[in-house]
């Protein structure tokens, strides 16, 4: 695991050292252990190392034997075992046992034709000396980031913006547009970033930059489901044995590396289901016993330390905490403001500044590698908005409007704020729907969570919506129709997951919180041959009525002690106002939140920040679930805001590090 950096000057001028070495100076907590560049006329790569696979021969960049290809990798392939001896049944030599010479020896023989035999997180930099072409290329699912920007001459590449920034020829500018998107879908919608001219390299893609050409995108991978009524087996059985043995292998391939892995833990069933397949495959060696980490909150509301604690226990593993406490003196804005920094998006929720901290607990206790339990949600329909759109199928159901609403209240009230199910309801009628279905194909089930802050956030910006306001995710979602047609319902939105909010919100945290700290987190669930299985999975094995995640509860659920929800999903929520937002805190926001910062930055109405500053600190506590939405919806919007000038503030003033 590790941090890449590329730069390219395609009129061939030569270059020297200094751009290069500042690129990867920003991104060293990526990789700590070696800071390396090598320079081949007019393209110059970088490499942070954290050292996990050969920690004494595998620093990079790396060569082949006859030096024509120069690489820096990012990642682990867990197959990398097998793949070098089928290479060296071939005749390659190597001179490392690490996992990035096998990719090499790999190019080396096959081009990016070879791309398809990895099995892993990666994203990697390729220089070919003989043709002059760069390649940039992403692992299927989006585990590892990269990111690009090209000016016509340059091209520069890096696993984070600050990288491009830190190279002195990109400007830090916040893209109007891309904070909308933000507000409105938690993501910049993919390719684009936070920053005008930093974009993404889309997950499953390849980018080439001949000498004199334009850079080109090629898509080398997706993910297929199948078209409704065409499923391999309607057999629950037959699925859960097939499930049970593909998580199986995915947890047991990823236990490659010559460091102890510890796991993530919280009380629910992903991540027990990750540290109790750590624990099975966990060999009896040095490498020491399997360490588990949890978040223990001081309100009982948001808590499940006890949980996680009862798991380990039955598991028979080590567990550790680290408590938040909502009354902490000195607050917890100095946590969001470094997390900030790493993860370079604005955020709605303060669920990463537990995860940063969490992070940090494993790098001082001298650990480098952690299961997590991310992406379960993402296969299986775990989330709210999965029901609420299986409740808009059944809703379809009756008579008319007035009966869909009636339904809605009497149904679910005890599942949804009743206000929730009022605007769902709205949302939900046929005209509404239809509209959604002609735009975009299907309706996604995000799309109600899409607009849930459209009422307040509205009156924020300083600029009037845009008349083609969604366009990006219009087009968007355009590309993907023809992946679409004939799907259930809930495998169209779990495919739209995959290209939108999981690479761009779920793993993008999932990899800035922990190499923040130079911890690698892997995540079993996104092992692409168990994705490819579980996309065959009939629809009613992972959303079962109301409950979510089913066929993952009907195979672990043996294995774990007894659970007082039967781990159904419990949201992962954190006290935003509490945190930042009583009177006490406010004066910690000035340089943010004051009138003139917020006239300054340009992005929103002081006004209206001012006024819904004082109404969420003279909100009384909820006392039912209306009020708690009501304050839910202020809360995610003034964090918002707060994390967008935090970022103005970093990247635009360049008051972060990286510019130092």
């Amino acid at each position: 695991m590790c941090g890449i950096a590329l730069y390219c000057n395609t009129h061939g001028i030569l270059v020297g050292n200094q751009v290069i070495q500042r690129m990867v100076g920003a991104i060293e907590h990526r990789g700590p252990d070696a800071l390396n560049h090598v320079t081949r006329g007019s393209v110059s790569l970088g490499h942070s190392r954290l050292s996990i696979v050969d920690i004494e021969q595998g620093n990079q960049p790396m060569l082949s034997n006859d030096g024509l290809l120069a690489l820096v990798f990012n990642g682990e392939i867990y197959n990398y075992q097998d793949l070098r001896r089928q290479l060296e049944a071939g005749g390659a030599q190597f001179k490392t046992r690490c996992d990035t010479e096998v990719v090499l020896h790999l190019l080396a023989r096959d081009g990016l034709a070879g791309v398809r035999f990895l099995r892993g997180m990666f994203a990697f930099a390729l220089h070919d000396q003989q043709s002059g072409a760069v390649h940039l290329v992403r692992d299927r699912l989006g585990i590892k980031p990269l990111f690009y920007h090209w000016d016509g001459e340059v091209l520069l590449a890096g696993s984070e913006a600050k990288a491009l920034f830190a190279s002195g020829l990109v400007e830090a500018h916040l893209d109007p547009a891309a904070i909308r998107d933000y507000f409105r879908y938690q993501f910049a919608v993919s390719p684009k970033t936070l920053f005008k001219g930093v974009m993404e390299l889309p997950p499953g893609h390849s980018l080439t930059l001949e000498p004199g050409g334009e850079p080109q995108l090629c898509q080398y991978w997706d993910l297929q489901f199948p078209r409704d009524g065409e499923y391999e087996s309607m057999d629950e059985d037959y699925w859960a044995r097939r499930f049970a043995d593909g998580l199986d292998e995915a947890a047991a391939c990823h236990m490659i590396g010559d460091v102890p892995i510890g796991a993530y833990l919280s009380g629910g069933i992903d991540s027990a289901a990750t540290t109790y397949l750590l624990n099975k495959h966990a060999p009896e060696s040095a490498t020491g016993n399997v360490q588990s980490y949890t978040i223990k909150f001081s309100n009982p509301t948001n808590d499940e330390s006890a949980l996680a604690r009862e798991i380990a226990d039955h598991l028979g593993v080590p567990n550790q905490t680290i408590l938040l406490d909502d009354g902490r003196v000195t607050g917890f804005l100095s946590e969001l403001e470094q997390s900030l920094y790493h993860l370079e998006q604005p955020q709605r929720l303060a669920v990463d500044v537990p995860h940063f901290m969490l992070s940090a607990l494993v790098q001082s206790n001298g650990q480098k590698v952690v299961f997590t339990g991310d992406g379960s949600d993402e296969l299986f329909g775990g989330y709210d908005c999965y029901r609420q759109d299986a409740i808009r199928v059944w809703g379809n159901k009756q008579k008319n409007q007035r009966q869909r609403r009636r339904f809605y209240l009497n149904e679910f009230g005890g599942d949804f704020a009743a206000e929730h199910l009022r605007l769902l309801s709205e949302l939900h009628r046929v005209k509404n729907q239809r509209c959604v279905e002609r735009r975009f194909g299907c309706y996604p089930a995000w799309h109600d969570f899409w607009h849930i802050l459209d009422d307040i956030s509205a009156p924020l910006f300083a600029q009037p919506r845009p008349s083609d306001d969604d366009q990006t995710m219009s087009d968007l979602m355009n590309t993907l129709r023809p992946r679409l047609d004939g799907l259930h319902p809930l495998n169209q939105s779990l495919y739209i997951e995959t290209k939108t909010r999981l690479p761009g919100w779920i793993l993008w945290k999932s990899d800035r919180l922990s190499m923040a700290h130079s911890v690698e987190a892997r995540v079993p669930f996104m092992d692409h041959p168990l994705v490819e299985m579980a996309a065959q999975i009939p629809p009613g094995l992972k959303l079962n009525g109301m409950d979510e995640k089913y066929i993952l509860r009907r195979v672990m659920m043996p294995h774990l002690p007894e659970h007082p929800s039967a781990y159904k999903k419990r949201a992962f929520y954190t006290p935003i106002r509490d945190w930042f937002f009583t009177a006490e805190r406010q004066p910690a926001l000035a340089n943010y939140l004051s009138a003139q910062a917020i006239e300054e930055a340009g992005y929103f109405r002081a006004h209206t920040v001012s006024k819904y500053l004082k109404l969420i600190r003279e909100m009384p506590p909820a006392q039912s679930m209306d009020e708690y939405y009501r304050i839910m919806k202020l809360e995610w919007v003034l964090l918002m805001v707060l994390s967008v000038q935090i970022l103005h503030r970093q990247f635009v003033l360049r008051k972060a590090a990286c510019f130092r």
